[in-house]
């Protein structure tokens, strides 16, 4: 087109500086035109038996920003650019755009998408997607074994796709985790950080609590190892001496069934 245009020019300079071969250059300008529109109405045709890559970009975008991520920001994304060499047919219907796999919607993933007919054609397309969200990190520094309460946490956005040993947000419950190593303030909590606290600790007072025949029976005992919230724990009873097997249901409490 670029080459159509430049010809027209070309000729009309040549119709203003001879004027003696008006008729002629009437003529090749005539020509030169019509040759443009011909060029021009091939392009055309030629466009709309292909797909528009524009409208493929364009439907991908609406895929990603409108995805249900859980999560208050709009998500940040980088598609990669599609080859300008690429042939698809114009689609009839609507095109059909999906993620690859489900279980990847964040970070480097890719994106399907396709004509939904039979013998339709597809592609796939490298993404970056980044989601953020306010996660719970340290307020201030932690000790290994230390509760977590909520003085000692605060929150703070971070790029969700980056976090890959999990982490915690807003509705979190934390009484009954602890630190499993020294954290520093500004430490993302994370399942791999954090470890569920012990209730009953090894050589510890507790409550034994006997449940027999609908009746409640409770006495002490010492804990003869440590034990989270659940768990079957040992305890020797500070009366009989027997060791009975019972079940941590709370803070220095195990309840034993008979």
């Amino acid at each position: 087109m670029r080459l159509c245009f430049g010809l027209i020019i070309a000729v009309t300079l040549v119709m203003t500086k001879q004027m003696i071969l008006k008729t002629v250059t009437n003529s090749v300008l005539q020509l030169a035109i019509t040759a443009c529109f011909i060029l021009a109405s091939s392009s055309s045709l030629l466009a709309a038996e292909y797909q528009s890559l524009a409208s493929i970009r364009m439907q991908t975008e609406s895929f990603i920003s409108n995805y249900p991520y859980e999560s208050p920001y709009p998500p940040r994304f980088q598609i990669s650019k599609l080859d300008s060499r690429l042939r698809l047919k114009v689609c009839p219907e609507a095109l059909a755009v999906d993620f690859v796999r489900h279980d990847i919607a964040l970070g480097n993933t890719a994106i399907l998408v396709r004509c939904p007919i039979e013998s339709g054609w597809k592609i796939h397309l490298p993404v970056r997607i980044d989601v953020f969200e306010d996660v719970i990190v340290t307020a201030k520094p932690l000790l290994k074994g230390q509760n977590i309460d909520t003085s000692a946490v605060t929150f703070q956005k971070h790029n969700i796709a980056l976090l890959r040993n999990g982490y915690y947000v807003k509705n979190s419950r934390f009484d009954q985790l602890q630190a499993r190593r020294n954290l520093k303030r500004g430490d993302v909590l994370t399942p791999k950080n954090l470890s569920p606290r012990l209730m009953v600790r090894s050589g510890q007072q507790v409550t034994l609590v006997l449940d027999y025949n609908g009746l409640q029976i409770k006495s002490t005992g010492t804990a003869l190892k440590s034990a989270t919230l659940g768990q079957v724990v040992k305890v020797r009873n500070s009366q009989s001496l027997r060791v009975v097997e019972g079940i941590v249901s709370g803070e220095a409490l195990v309840r034993v069934s008979i």
